[in-house]
């Protein structure tokens, strides 16, 4: 009798254990797949993300070279008659025009070629100008205009590059292409420019598309997983497997959703799936400012590996306890009782994505191995997560937030500009001397003097962000209490570099030029617009900084420059091409 009633109660308490193992690995399986599967959507779409914005950065300086440009040339422009009726005018215009366009396309990352056309219908048809490489590495070199009048309108292979912007009335990015005389492919940005209603001509520049490749080429997520590119209609721009030219949707029919995806969408939250060469995949992609989609791709087996280590290792937890349960089932039934209650209220919160549950002591046998194992899983979750989250907005080096936490802080500044009356500064700053500390001394004292200098500025804009957003730049967002008071600060941020050069014992001193920006609605359009203008100030500081250090043979110190971005860097440029160079090199960085 003792031992039937032994057997039934142990069959009902090893019932029981299972079912509440089966509840608990259920729901932690759950909760795994939930996390992870959000975790790796987040990680591709912020990797797609970045890396589209540095392209969009890319493209966006050069079409501000070709609009700078075309404003030059509409302000140096009489009238639009004189172009059809005076031939000397002509040549005199295009004279003037001939040594902006050639410093412009110089200045902008690679410029293969800039010309300057005018209507064939009233100019001579090779009227205008056209300077190009003749390599890859070579100086511009000037060239005969393409003759019009050998061309169709409707020849687009030959002069698509004029009548397409002239047709769509607006500048245009054209799509890439091979130039066979370089071997080189190409993308170009013409402005079509109008005088009232008369079409004066274009203006325009061909850039090597592998400024754009060198972005995407490089771009890994997990094991082998990979970027590539395409335009508007899926057709293949740039991609390890794929020639240029193909269209998704004939390479596979399973590509066929994929393609409509990114024929009708500018981008998405969750990770599309789809098949290729047999291999399961998910891919993200992001809309580029000029049409084309930058996509990320990885194998699903790559994405899932973490979550099928995590339901393993759910699944051998479970065993184990079980195992342990069916040894102890008779002396510790009631203790049981309270524990499992709360393993599947936990349970419930984490199937629920509630990563905050934090288990009371257990006791110290199965039931609290399987307590200890979810606390541990949840703690792993936690930490991968928050670790995730830190290498995206924190730079590793000085602590302080990095160049994804500040695009997102100038994304933010520009919707409130929009929406509501703001009031805000961008402070730039550049460390002067980093790459001869870090030739002469190594990296480790660079990195020294970057952490020092990171010091000095978060001691006194502590009320503000600060964004290290380069090698040796920073930028830092004022806003309130700091906006209001950003002379003061400004003072004080040369008297505390002054204080550190003085009482330092290191060998390194500290020279640091700054410019700053404050918003006005009447000029800035967007963030960027005030970023420019702090980053302009700051470059023209550093060329007074190394002309006075140069005058007095002595380190130079930072100081505050005017709150305005000077009218631009053209004379200072011409006069000294290492600091043009240098401000070439940290502007494709931002």
């Amino acid at each position: 009798m003792i031992k039937s009633i032994q057997t039934k109660f142990i069959i009902l308490i090893v019932g029981c254990v299972l079912l509440t193992s089966v509840v608990i690995g259920g729901a932690g399986i759950l909760s795994a797949k939930r996390a992870v599967d959000a975790d790796s959507a987040r990680i591709m779409n912020l990797l797609c993300k970045e890396r589209a914005q540095i392209i969009d950065a890319q493209l966006s300086r050069i079409e501000q070279s070709v609009k700078t440009l075309a404003i030059f040339a509409m302000g140096q422009l009489e009238s639009a008659r004189r172009l059809q009726t005076d031939d000397a005018y002509v040549e005199d215009y295009t004279r003037r025009l001939q040594s902006v366009a050639i410093n412009a396309a110089s200045n902008t990352e690679g410029a293969m070629a800039v010309y300057v056309r005018f209507n064939p219908e009233f100019s001579k048809p090779t009227s205008g100008l056209f300077w190009s490489k003749t390599a890859l590495n070579g100086s511009f070199q000037e060239h005969e205009p393409t003759d019009f009048s050998r061309f169709n309108p409707n020849d687009t292979e030959r002069v698509g590059w004029y009548y397409i912007p002239v047709k769509n009335g607006r500048p245009t990015w054209l799509a890439p292409y091979l130039n066979k005389n370089l071997n080189v492919e190409m993308i170009s940005y013409v402005i079509p420019i109008y005088m009232g209603s008369v079409t004066v001509g274009v203006i325009g520049m061909d850039i090597d598309f592998n400024v754009v490749k060198e972005v995407v080429r490089p771009t890994r997520v997990y094991e082998s997983g990979y970027a590539f590119l395409v335009d508007e209609q899926a057709q293949v721009l740039s991609h390890p497997e794929v020639a240029m030219g193909s269209f998704l949707q004939n390479l596979d029919q399973s590509l066929f959703p994929v393609s409509e995806s990114l024929k009708n969408s500018s981008s998405m939250n969750f990770l599309f799936p789809y098949s290729w060469q047999g291999a399961e995949k998910r891919l993200s992609f992001y809309a580029l400012r000029n049409g084309m989609r930058l996509i990320v791709c990885a194998p699903i087996t790559e994405i899932d590996n973490a979550k099928d280590t995590l339901i393993v290792q759910i699944a051998l937890a479970s065993i184990t306890i079980i195992s342990f349960a069916v040894l102890l089932t008779i002396l510790i039934t009631r203790r049981m009782i309270k524990p499992l209650r709360e393993l599947n209220v936990a349970a419930q919160k984490i199937a629920s994505g509630d990563l905050s549950i934090s288990f009371s002591p257990q006791t110290k046998d199965e039931v609290g191995t399987l307590a200890d194992s979810f606390q541990q899983t949840v703690n792993h979750l936690r930490q991968y997560i928050d670790y995730i989250n830190s290498l995206a907005y924190r730079d590793g080096l000085t602590g302080v937030k990095n160049n994804s936490a500040y695009k997102e802080a100038a994304d933010r500044l520009e919707k409130k500009a929009r929406t509501e009356r703001a009031e805000f500064a961008v402070v730039m700053m550049d460390i002067n001397g980093l790459k001869a500390v870090n030739d002469t001394y190594g990296h480790d004292s660079g990195d020294l003097l970057i952490i020092d200098s990171c010091k000095i500025i978060c001691k006194i804009f502590n009320h503000s962000p600060v964004y290290r957003i380069g090698g040796d730049e920073f930028v830092v967002l004022l806003e309130s209490a700091d906006f209001q008071s950003h002379t003061q600060l400004l003072d004080k941020f040369q008297m505390a570099v002054d204080d550190y050069n003085k009482y330092t014992a290191t060998e390194h001193k500290i020279s640091i030029a700054i410019g700053i920006a404050v918003y006005n609605e009447a000029i800035d359009l967007t963030f960027q617009d005030v970023f420019k203008r702090a980053d302009e100030a700051m470059y023209q500081n550093k060329i007074r900084m190394k002309e006075n250090e140069a005058a007095s043979c002595v380190p130079a110190s930072s100081a505050h420059p005017a709150e305005q971005a000077a009218d631009g860097p053209a004379a200072d440029s011409a006069d000294n091409p290492e600091d043009a160079a240098e401000k070439n090199q940290r502007t494709s960085t931002d």
